[in-house]
């Protein structure tokens, strides 16, 4: 399964809700909408503690993780934090080419966790866990057909400090907006 088809559909999904993204390919199709409330390849294993935390913080609002397999390897810990804590506006969503992530968030006392492996069951996961509480987790199986062939420089829009101050403003902005 191509990890691009699964970023269409999570962002046709999102709303501008907060998200936080780890390193790898994804950043490249979710900065194609550039939205204000993201915090671009956040470095391993932070992007789901974060994510956690915001959620926890902010719970007005559905907050998504989106990360790589080896990057919520380097701090599967925060599994059973999010299972104790049980945010229901947490969204977990892990590319995985070669582990068995749900059965770690299952370990770790999540509930609704999916692993797919076509695009219809991720579709059909990604869609429930936008709209069924969570905390969520969904592995999605990919295979390398979105890679590009031939490894060059490959640039964001922004750095993350640059993605941290923007999302603080929107966030602020958001947050007096609603006062």
């Amino acid at each position: 399964m191509n990890r691009t088809d699964v970023l269409r559909h999570i962002m046709s999904l999102r709303n501008g809700d907060p998200m936080i993204i780890g390193p790898g390919l994804a950043n490249y199709a979710i900065a194609e909408a550039d939205e204000p409330l993201t915090i671009y390849n956040m470095d391993m294993p932070y992007a789901t503690p974060m994510a956690l935390g915001m959620a926890l913080g902010w719970s007005t609002r559905r907050v998504i993780s989106i990360e790589g397999d080896g990057s919520l390897l380097a701090g599967p810990g925060v599994l059973s934090t999010i299972a104790r804590y049980q945010p229901k506006n947490l969204l977990i969503f892990v590319f995985d080419n070669g582990t068995d992530i749900e059965q770690l968030g299952r370990a770790a006392g999540l509930k609704n966790t999916r692993t797919v492996h076509d695009l219809d069951a991720a579709k059909s996961a990604v869609s429930a866990a936008f709209t069924e509480p969570g905390p969520w987790l969904v592995v999605a199986k990919i295979d390398k057909q979105d890679r590009p062939t031939e490894r060059r420089p490959h640039s964001l829009p922004m750095y993350v400090y640059e993605a941290g101050l923007i999302f603080h403003r929107a966030a602020l902005q958001e947050r007096s907006a609603k006062k």
